[in-house]
């Protein structure tokens, strides 16, 4: 599975840094800083970060061969 941050839309709110269980995203702590994805194999698939994210700006693409 791939994960992005689609920046135009976030807003820096770094809710799915803050709600990764698995601490995919790394964030600077400046404001105005957003969140970037650092450790994409460690995602647990799980969507938390997309289904929290109040602008939709991230992407979880699945590849057929992972299922």
């Amino acid at each position: 599975m791939s994960i992005r941050i689609d920046h135009e839309k976030c807003i820096g709110c770094k809710t799915c840094y803050n709600d990764c269980p698995m601490d995919v995203f790394t964030c600077d702590d400046a404001p105005g800083s957003k969140p970037q994805v650092t450790y994409a194999e460690e995602c647990w698939h799980c969507g938390i970060c997309w289904m929290d994210c109040p602008k939709r700006a991230i992407d979880l693409t699945t590849p057929a061969s992972f299922w």
